[in-house]
């Protein structure tokens, strides 16, 4: 007896000393495997439309569809990606010169700050201050991305083929898992389809309608003639997260910088194009988007973004709502444990 138990003492700690070593094998690329299974989720109606037409070519299936989100969501996402660093470096660059910056948000906070100083002459706005910050934090997060050109390949392509193996061979590793799991399995079950849901509800439900703002945002600064539009427009996908004021945070700004510098008919149709094709947006797509799971509050989004670039960097625009999907997935199952127990 004595033998057995120290036996099954051995193999557990052999097994716990493997598991801690394969963990810190997996950990450097724990941000590609999260986004990967992400885009997975997401991309799993269209791999099964796609394997409709080709049912005997699994394999083929999970590869158009790869393809299909490298042209249709990673290439734009990759190009606007470098427009907003470099028009961000450059912004920062002519503020830290001393350079006559023409920028909305400086031009507009001066203009507001000159109107104000005239009634309240101790109240002041640092705006070149307040743009350093921003820019600073932009080209923080998103700029060693574009500076590391040979990690960022590498890992692009990584994430690619990780996403190819997780729509051919996904269900069998689901599969594996709730096996594995000391859970009951209708629990494990319970927990990927919670999470599959949450995973949607976020990403389509809350994310892609910021996206679609921003990018909204950035084609109106651009028709309108106010500069920088593409950054711009990332500094309103973040600001769409935040509830009541949302995209009025950047609108309004331009909006001033337009009317302040004389372009008053441009100014008009800027807030037209803000409170119609930017405003009516999040009306419009989500309800479409998030047909079912549970809507999380968008002020838990924005501090999960916020807090996911912060700490993974650009993939944390992915990982942060990830993990709150996650989490309250896990408390959905946990609620109804109780409810069951009759607690």
């Amino acid at each position: 007896m004595n033998q057995e138990k120290l036996q099954t003492f051995f193999f557990l700690s052999l097994l716990i000393g493997i598991s801690v070593l394969v963990a810190y094998v997996f950990l450097p690329y724990v941000g590609v495997i999260i986004v990967s299974a992400t885009m997975a989720i997401i991309l799993r109606p269209l791999h099964r439309r796609i394997l409709s037409s080709i049912p005997t070519h699994e394999s083929l299936a999970s590869l158009a569809t790869v393809l299909a989100a490298l042209l249709i969501i990673f290439i734009p996402l990759f190009l606007f990606g470098a427009a907003v660093v470099k028009q961000a470096g450059e912004l920062y660059f002519d503020i830290t010169s001393g350079a006559q910056s023409t920028d909305i948000i400086n031009r507009a906070l001066i203009a507001v700050q000159e109107k104000i100083s005239r009634f309240a002459p101790s109240a002041a706005l640092d705006a070149d201050q307040a743009l350093k910050q921003l820019l600073g934090w932009i080209i923080s997060k998103l700029g060693v991305v574009f500076s590391e050109v040979t990690g960022f390949i590498f890992g692009f392509a990584l994430s690619m083929l990780t996403m190819y193996y997780l729509l051919k061979d996904g269900k069998k590793l689901e599969n594996i898992l709730i096996t594995l799991s000391p859970l009951k399995d209708s629990d494990d079950r319970d927990i990927f389809s919670k999470l599959k849901q949450a995973v949607h509800s976020v990403i389509w439900g809350t994310l892609v309608v910021a996206l679609t703002q921003g990018a909204l945002i950035t084609t109106g600064f651009y028709l309108f003639g106010v500069p920088n539009g593409a950054l711009w427009g990332a500094v309103g996908a973040i600001a769409a997260l935040i509830p009541f004021v949302g995209t009025t945070l950047v609108i309004l700004p331009g909006v001033a910088y337009l009317f302040f510098t004389g372009a008053s008919l441009p100014a008009l149709g800027l807030l037209i194009w803000g409170a119609t094709a930017v405003g009516l947006i999040d009306n419009i797509l989500t309800p479409q988007l998030i047909r079912r799971g549970t809507r999380i509050h968008p002020i838990l989004i924005l501090f999960s973004v916020l807090g996911g670039l912060s700490f993974f960097g650009p993939a944390g625009f992915l990982i942060g709502p990830l993990l709150l999907s996650l989490f309250f997935a896990l408390l959905s199952i946990y609620q109804k444990q109780l409810t069951t127990d009759g607690v």
